[in-house]
């Protein structure tokens, strides 16, 4: 017992114990710290070793003692483990594929793996005085069985290392997976892809699955999305008229990108029905499904404001509708008119006076007080803001739209410039003549209150945006006549 205890190796054995213990307990905190620490025991250890005549990679020679003899063994066993360990740390900090964060801890995964197995061999051969063929031989048998028994899993494996590589997507895309998965990629490990779907679940697809389907990276090249739709129309429409009334369309939808170019195309066309192919263009696929709802909807109301209608349902009989004018066709696309009966929307038309602008005109200038309820008839318009360095958009008008409510209810001059991006048709509802539709009928003037809100919501900006609560109908009346009687009675006086 007492040469045990004498014996540098014991010693060294008990500091070995000692200083993990300390490295684990002191520098928790400092990962750094604590590789220093254990570099140097391994250099200590390897010193210790050669000192006493044992070379880790030449068989243990047993020396009759059988304490001894486990202590020996325990030191070598630790030193292989500590050099596997000291290897595998200089691979991760040092293996680097192109700066692919990705790749690189695949690789660093695939060596580490083959270093500890190295060191395992190491050990069953110069620890164990195992013969390692027949160990290989066993283990051989052993991968065939397990490799059967994991046949799927392995599949999967492989098929992971080769997509890692490939790299037909990565995290952050927006791909879609022959057999109906679509949407962002969260996740790549070694088994399977986590993505995320527009129904914000989530799918997680094994990667041999993946391997043998097609992929279509919707963000690659660029995260430019393109979508095309079949719109329909009577066909007793001209095809030249639909088609300007659908390129307007586009020009009124902001979200779809001038490059590429958004087109029009006649795909069909057969005495009942002329069918458009419309394709566009957003910057993100994540805004695609907004922009194609909201296209719908500008498609909906310029082709109502040429007179075109949209082509029946087969088998379904056209029903004869009534003959309306161009001012009663407006009308029924402004919303706030909506409440009012019918003789009175068509009292509504009959008052509207229709003004014509070039593309490029300027229809309100920024200091100027509308005096009267301009609607849009056909054509797109801009309203731009001055934010002290340029002017930026801050919203598009279209068919139904209408502008000039702000002024008719507060009396403050406008603060935006409304410019046309395409030939505009404006008509024109005097503000005298909008009073008295407002104290008739009150639905229609909190409809234009509500109206009024949103507008200024969009035009002010931030740091001047107060809270508005929408007025009740008899101050908004009360506050439309005020400003009124400011305006025209006393140039009627004069």
């Amino acid at each position: 017992m007492q040469a045990l205890i004498h014996d540098p190796l014991v010693v060294t054995l008990g500091l070995l114990v000692v200083g993990v213990v300390a490295s684990r307990v002191l520098f928790r905190r400092y990962p750094l710290g604590r590789a220093i620490v254990r570099v140097v025991f391994l250099l200590l250890l390897t010193l210790a070793l050669l000192y006493a005549g044992i070379i880790p990679y030449q068989p243990l020679q047993p020396t009759g003692v059988p304490v001894r003899d486990v202590v020996h063994a325990v030191l070598k066993i630790a030193w292989w483990l500590w050099a596997a360990w000291f290897l595998v740390g200089f691979v991760r900090a040092f293996v680097r594929v192109e700066y692919r964060p990705h790749e690189a801890r695949l690789v660093q995964d695939l060596l580490a793996g083959l270093v500890y197995l190295t060191a395992l061999f190491a050990i069953v051969a110069y620890v164990l005085n195992l013969p390692v063929q027949g160990l290989l031989a066993t283990s051989g048998v052993i991968a065939i069985i397990l490799g059967l028994a994991l046949q799927s899993t392995l599949g999967d494996v492989f098929s992971g290392i080769v997509l890692s590589f490939s790299r037909p997507y990565r995290p952050g895309d927006w791909v879609n997976i022959d057999g109906g998965t679509e949407g962002r990629v969260i996740e790549i490990n070694w088994r399977a892809t986590h993505i995320l779907t527009g129904r914000r679940d989530l799918a997680v697809l094994p990667n041999s699955t993946i391997a043998r389907s097609k992929i279509v990276n919707v963000s690659s090249p660029s995260r430019i999305r393109g979508t095309t739709l079949t719109v329909p129309v009577d066909g007793r429409s001209l095809p030249s008229v639909a088609a300007e009334a659908l390129e307007q369309a586009f020009v009124n939808c902001s979200a779809i990108i001038a490059t590429p170019a958004p087109s029009v195309a006649i795909t069909a066309i057969n005495g009942s029905a002329i069918e458009f192919g419309v394709t566009f263009f957003v910057a993100d696929h994540a805004v695609a499904s907004d922009t194609q709802n909201e296209l719908l909807g500008h498609i909906y109301r310029h082709l109502a404001a040429a007179g075109i209608a949209l082509a029946p349902a087969p088998n379904m009989a056209l029903l004869p509708e009534e003959p309306r004018t161009r001012p009663q066709q407006v009308v029924e696309l402004t919303g706030i008119f909506a409440s009012l009966p019918t003789t009175e929307r068509q009292a509504v038309a009959a008052r509207l006076k229709p003004r014509f602008y070039k593309e490029g005109d300027e229809l309100l200038a920024p200091g100027v007080v509308m005096r009267s309820f301009c609607i849009i008839a056909s054509g797109v318009v801009s309203g731009r803001r001055d934010n002290g360095e340029y002017e930026e958009e801050v919203t598009r008008l279209g068919p139904g739209d209408h502008y000039g409510e702000i002024a008719l209810l507060t009396g403050a001059a406008s603060i935006v410039r409304v410019t046309a991006l395409t030939p505009v048709l404006i008509y024109e509802l005097a503000g005298e003549e909008l009073s008295s539709i407002l104290e008739t009928y009150p639905e229609t003037s909190q409809a234009l209150d509500r109206s009024r809100a949103r507008r200024q919501a969009t035009i002010t900006p931030p740091e001047t945006a107060t809270t508005d609560e929408a007025m009740p109908p008899h101050r908004l009346r009360s506050r439309f006549s005020e400003w009124l009687h400011r305006r025209y009675v006393p140039a009627a006086s004069e």
